[in-house]
């Protein structure tokens, strides 16, 4: 768990049914196991990083994230929440006249990435000014296309409801055996799928899993 989400955790209290804001929009379960393309993806990552070296953009880094969390909760007997969430968004990061700019949409399409990317090299190069010696960035031999996925061996969004209530169940009954007038048990599930590119000739896919 991030530690934003641990503190999003922290202030919903014994019966915090609403997340907050930024756990994204409620999807349905099946949703929890579906992926952008790959090839959409970096479609998105070239879209912006034509439109920054357009722009004026020395260098750019384009990076792709679509999060899905699940969330149960549950107390002493209850179960008090379950809630699939999704967020997803662009963020793009440019050197122009040797300063960064940096901008984000969370629109999925490449006249939004593109109009990102021309913000980004806008604010870099209002920010030139300012910089005491411009920015020179170690030379970096780009990764080409790669992936890689968090080794399991069951996705946990396919696990059902049912075993993960069991599960919570199970925890919240052996306390009251112990004597615990109140417990109040969370299985949070995350799935990230992160792509990162950038003009040095990277093109990264990722497929985390967290629980």
């Amino acid at each position: 768990m991030h530690r934003r989400d641990f503190l999003a955790f922290g202030t919903m209290g014994v019966g915090g049914l609403v997340l907050p804001s930024f756990f994204g929009k409620v999807i349905a379960a099946e949703d929890l196991n579906s992926a952008l393309d790959v090839g959409f993806k970096k479609g998105l990552a070239d879209a912006a990083m034509n439109a920054a070296k357009s722009a004026g953009a020395s260098y750019c880094d384009v990076r792709v994230g679509r999060y899905l969390r699940q969330f149960v909760i549950t107390r002493e007997k209850n179960v008090e929440n379950i809630v699939n969430t999704e967020s997803t968004g662009v963020g793009i990061r440019v050197l122009a006249n040797g300063a960064w700019g940096f901008a984000a949409t969370n629109e999925l399409s490449k006249e939004a990435v593109a109009k990102a990317a021309q913000q980004a090299v806008a604010i870099a190069k209002a920010n030139a000014p300012q910089q005491s010696a411009p920015v020179q960035l170690a030379p970096v031999k780009g990764a080409g296309e790669v992936s890689w996925k968090t080794p399991i061996v069951k996705n946990s969004m396919a696990v059902p409801i049912k075993d993960k209530v069991e599960l919570l169940m199970g925890v919240n009954a052996a306390a009251m055996e112990a004597g615990a007038d109140f417990v109040n048990s969370i299985l949070f599930l995350v799935n990230e799928q992160k792509y990162f590119a950038s003009t040095d000739g990277s093109y990264i896919d990722q497929d985390v899993h967290r629980i």
